[in-house]
């Protein structure tokens, strides 16, 4: 009964239910109250508290959180906040623990700006630490190893700069290598490759200044100013900017030379060329602007017309009286006013002369003439009077050189003296005059040739019939300066030549006639002094090679009584002759008869094969 009655209770009112009931309920008060205990609402509370009733925990708990934002202001709030609790306060020890971690994250933080390059910063930061903190005892110490590695890396970037100042690019390379060894970021990397940076610019500019100084040397206005605008490509702050203020104090003082000889020489377009190209940087603003005003105002002056002469004194009066060139601009003007008139006067003067004739050049000069000898036109006019009256005389003495060139035409003796007579008519102030002269030399030589070419032809007939003496004679009496001078010269040595090929060939065949080897090679000899051009040449071969073998054949028969005399006989053949190679052939095999047999060596007689000892005799 006791069973079935238990068995029928609802499972709601049974014991063992309400106790796990009572054990969740509990544990979950515990368990939430532990929580809100150990995790409080975090800045929105903490920014509520009002701080002088709060407790140590709620304190510590507050700074706990502000110094999770990793801030500095937020790091120093935190220690502040703990600090205000005393010394023997039971929280003290952990108090202390957040404290010295807090700092050294302060530290950290200076750090942090350090390495980025912010070496003030970070110690600003680093000095905020207070120093009852124990952390405070290395601030100093960390503060003194940033600034020595800083004034390290400086040191480092001043030496790299320095050594670019002076060109030395290895050297500043190497310094520039010595700044990624630093424990600095800033300046292990940034500052690097900043330097870098700077030897590659510096470099670069360098080069630029070198290709500068390199076309200024050549000389010339165009390459000054090329070289100038070279430089302008280097900036202020270069490494190089120093050299080339020097290399524009050069070239600023030979532009100024060089303008100094365009404005004395007057070429007025050329330096309006130079003055459009004059760089700022030189600081010739004023002088420029005189330059313009004084090549402008010449350049119309030289347009040699009267509008021309008034635009440039309109121009150069343009030239302020505090101007250097104020005085020469005053003298050009004064001078323009009297070229005025005279340019009017050769104006009308070039148009009269192109009418052409005699007259029209008459009246030309009588209009050039009226301008006075002070005037600055007088050069000028004189040269187209001159020209002009060349014109005259041209004109009055080209039909005396046409009746000469006709008489010319008979071609014969007579004609010609009488156009040589007609031609010298024509004075040596004549502008025809040299072409008149040219005619009349011409004429001259051919008179000589009809009057000296009988005596050379008579004397290449003598020739012919191998009398040369009687052609040179003959010969040598067309007299130096005459038409046929030369050539008579050039058969007379050809001839002589003849007489002395002649000469050598009897001297030749007397020695020959000795027939002893030493005549024979004398004969051959003598007769190799003969000229190839001329008759005798043709026996000269023959009788030297008849001569050379004639000479071989006394030395082989003199090898029968003695070859040491043979051998000096066949050394007198000459080279050059069919007998020359056989008597070398033969010389040879004469020194081999005249020559020892070899003895045959005798080998050492430790090493000689048999045993010369004396045999031992048998005992009995």
């Amino acid at each position: 009964m006791q069973t079935e009655r238990s068995s029928q209770v609802p499972w709601w009112q049974t014991w063992q239910f309400w106790g796990i009931f009572l054990v969740f309920i509990f544990g979950g008060i515990g368990f939430t109250a532990t929580s809100l205990l150990l995790k409080l609402p975090k800045q929105q509370n903490c920014n509520r508290i009002y701080w002088p009733i709060a407790s140590a925990s709620i304190r510590l708990y507050c700074a706990q959180s502000q110094a999770e934002n990793k801030t500095v202001n937020d790091l120093l709030q935190a220690i502040a906040l703990v600090e205000v609790l005393p010394q023997d306060h039971p929280l003290r020890g952990e108090i202390n623990r957040n404290v010295e971690k807090w700092a050294r994250d302060i530290l950290a933080l200076g750090e942090e700006k350090f390495q980025s390059g912010n070496l003030e910063g970070a110690i600003a930061v680093a000095k905020q630490i207070p120093e009852h903190v124990e952390a405070h005892t290395v601030v100093e110490e960390q503060i003194e190893q940033w600034q020595k590695i800083w004034s390290q890396g400086e040191e480092n970037y001043n030496t790299v700069e320095e050594q670019l100042r002076d060109a030395n690019w290895n050297e500043a390379f190497v310094w520039a290598v010595r700044l990624t060894n630093s424990s600095n970021e800033y300046w292990a990397t940034t500052k690097y490759q900043e330097i870098i940076d700077k030897i590659n610019i510096a470099q670069e500019e360098r080069t630029t200044l070198d290709k500068a100084y390199s076309q200024f040397r050549q000389g010339g206005v165009d390459n000054l100013l090329a070289a100038l605008d070279r430089v302008e490509q280097i900036n202020p702050d270069s490494y190089a900017y120093q050299d080339t203020q020097d290399f524009r104090a050069e070239a600023k003082d030979q532009l100024l030379r060089t303008v100094q000889e365009l404005l004395d020489a007057q070429e007025w377009r050329k330096l309006l060329r130079v003055t459009t190209r004059v760089p700022d940087s030189l600081g010739l603003e004023e002088q420029v602007k005189d330059w313009v005003i004084l090549a402008s105002a010449g350049s119309s002056a030289s347009l040699d017309t009267v509008f021309g002469l008034e635009d440039a004194i309109a121009e150069a009066e343009k030239l302020e009286v505090n101007s250097p060139l104020y005085e020469r601009g005053q003298r050009l003007i004064s001078r323009w006013k009297l070229e005025i008139e005279d340019v009017a006067h050769l104006s009308k003067a070039r148009q009269l002369a192109q009418g052409g004739g005699i007259s029209s050049y008459k009246k030309a000069i009588a209009e050039a003439s009226l301008i006075p000898s002070f005037h600055p036109r007088y050069p000028d006019a004189q040269v187209e009077i001159r020209r002009w009256r060349n014109q005259i005389q041209t004109i009055e003495d080209q039909p005396i050189l046409n009746r000469a060139r006709e008489f010319a035409y008979g071609g014969n003796i007579s004609a010609w003296q009488r156009a040589i007579a007609e031609a010298k008519l024509i004075s040596s102030t004549s502008p025809l005059y040299s072409e008149a002269q040219e005619y009349v030399s011409q004429w001259r030589s051919k008179i000589q040739v009809v009057e000296d070419q009988p005596l050379l032809d008579r004397a290449v007939v003598l020739a012919t019939n191998n009398n040369y003496s009687a052609a040179i004679d003959k010969a040598q009496q067309i007299r130096p300066g005459r038409a046929l001078y030369g050539e008579a010269q050039t058969k007379i040595n050809s001839w002589r030549q003849e007489i002395q090929a002649i000469r050598y060939l009897l001297e030749a065949k007397t020695l020959a006639d000795r027939r002893t080897p030493e005549s024979l090679a004398q004969a051959i000899k003598v007769a190799r002094r003969i000229s190839s051009t001329t008759d005798p040449y043709t026996q000269v071969v023959q009788n030297v090679n008849r001569w050379s073998s004639q000479i071989l054949g006394i030395a082989q028969t003199r090898s029968e009584y003695s070859l040491e005399e043979a051998i000096a006989i066949a050394k007198l053949v000459p080279s050059g002759t069919v007998a020359y190679q056989q008597a070398q052939a033969q010389i040879s095999r004469w020194q081999d008869r005249l020559r020892p047999p070899a003895i045959e060596t005798i080998p050492p007689t430790d090493s000689f094969p048999f045993n010369l000892e004396k045999p031992e005799k048998k005992r009995e």
